[in-house]
């Protein structure tokens, strides 16, 4: 039950796909004829290798650095540009971008141990891999050196750390992190750190963060479910599932407003609705497991009413028997043509004739299942006897091969111009 509905997606924090267009720091083929200018709010001059980041777009909401390839004809125009110093630097760029590129980050980081660009693609490709406890140590390096330039926000690299230590369930660390923009009354955070006192157990707290959200998106509506679920609050619980139902008709849905209804009817009509879009086994049985003790239960109230005693045949008694070569969508039609045609003998028999009928109704699923055990061992003998076949296969075949072996070397044993003595090799 416990889905950490972290719609959090640190890099998507502001997401977009347009370029960061920081003064000095984004060129393009229209900006060729443009001398780049430093932003002056960035001292990149105490950056190691700050003076590259010229020949890279850099993004608002991802850490990252993109080198800028320009055509043969873009660059040439671009050259023309430069000083000889910032031709020199754009080589230079271009030669350890090419080493970049193959992905030999050892070879990477032992030549060029403080370049910023080069750090900047390493720690995204870790993040998007989710290589995220490498991650955090990269991005320990990116915010040491980026210490005086600043040339990430610094509020991106702390929910970053949020993000990354919540991945690698380091919840206390991540909430610390969060807990750095409460006072922001964003959105973004409050769900953040609702979500850390989820995963760390504390259910109220999570729900007491939530409700402080301006609008409930998706995802924090089934935190609010799933928190009030493990507070055994099924009410509430019950109101957000419905909720939930309504954005997205799905089966684990269907299944949530299931588990928390408070009348038996209404929980079985939900897990029959679920069984009828259940898209695999898992999800197949998963239902059955909800329907057929509910089924059950009406069968057990109903005989319980009756005067004379009558003995009711159970279901699960069956379905534990019945061996796994049965498939789940035969189980399945098996366990529902047992409750109507128990049904139908409550409705239509009384006294002796229902008692009968559902011995009957037992022998009938006895007898089924001996059956389906009885095609079990003969499968399993069959599968047993063709592994001794193969078996027994291989043995003459290798032996086969021994004999042509030997063959071979009598023959050569019985002719002294053949012989390895002939040739004096032994």
């Amino acid at each position: 039950m416990k889905k950490i509905l972290l719609g959090l997606v640190i890099c998507i924090i502001c997401s977009s796909s347009s370029v960061f267009a920081a003064e000095g720091y984004v060129f393009t083929a229209a900006d060729a004829q443009k001398t780049p200018v430093y932003s002056q709010s960035l001292q990149v001059k105490n950056m190691p290798y700050g003076q590259y980041l010229k020949y890279y777009n850099l993004h608002p909401g991802k850490i990252d650095a993109d080198f800028i390839v320009l055509s043969k004809d873009e660059e040439k125009k671009f050259l023309k540009t430069l000083s000889k110093t910032e031709k020199e630097n754009y080589e230079y760029v271009k030669k350890v971008q090419k080493l970049i590129q193959k992905r030999d980050w050892n070879k990477v980081f032992q030549k060029y141990p403080n370049y910023f660009p080069a750090y900047l693609q390493y720690f995204d490709m870790c993040y998007s891999q989710g290589h995220y406890a490498e991650a955090i140590r990269i991005l320990n390096k990116i915010k040491d050196m980026d210490r005086s330039a600043q040339v990430f926000d610094s509020q991106l690299i702390n929910y970053t750390f949020g993000f990354l230590y919540f991945s690698t369930n380091q919840f206390t660390s991540a909430l610390n992190y969060f807990k750095m923009y409460e006072d922001t009354n964003d959105d973004f955070i409050i769900s953040s750190i609702a979500n850390c006192y989820y995963a760390l157990g504390k259910y109220k707290t999570a729900i007491s963060y939530s409700m402080k959200l301006k609008e409930l998106q998706y995802q924090d509506k089934e935190l609010l479910y799933s928190s009030y679920f493990e507070l055994k609050d099924y009410i509430n619980a019950n109101k957000y599932a419905l909720q939930l139902l309504d954005e997205n008709y799905s089966f684990d849905n269907l299944m949530k407003v299931q588990a928390t209804s408070a009348y038996d009817n209404t929980k079985l009509n939900y897990a029959y609705k679920a069984r009828e879009i259940a898209q695999s086994d898992e999800q197949i049985i998963y239902a059955n497991q909800a329907i057929a003790p509910l089924e059950q239960k009406k069968l057990d109230n109903a005989t319980s009413k009756m005067s004379q005693f009558v003995k009711i045949p159970k279901w699960a008694d069956y379905q534990k028997q019945i061996p796994q070569n049965v498939s789940v969508k035969e189980i399945s039609e098996k366990q529902d043509e047992f409750f109507k045609t128990s049904n139908q003998y409550l409705k239509k028999y009384q006294g002796q004739q229902l008692t009968n009928a559902f011995s009957s109704l037992s022998q009938e699923y006895n007898n089924y299942v001996q059956d389906k055990k009885n095609e079990y061992y003969q499968q399993q003998q069959l599968e047993a006897q063709k592994a001794i076949l193969i078996e027994q296969q291989r043995n003459n075949a290798i032996q086969q091969q021994r004999n042509y072996i030997e063959a071979q070397r009598m023959y050569y044993l019985t002719r002294p111009y053949y012989s390895p003595r002939y040739y004096g090799w032994w």
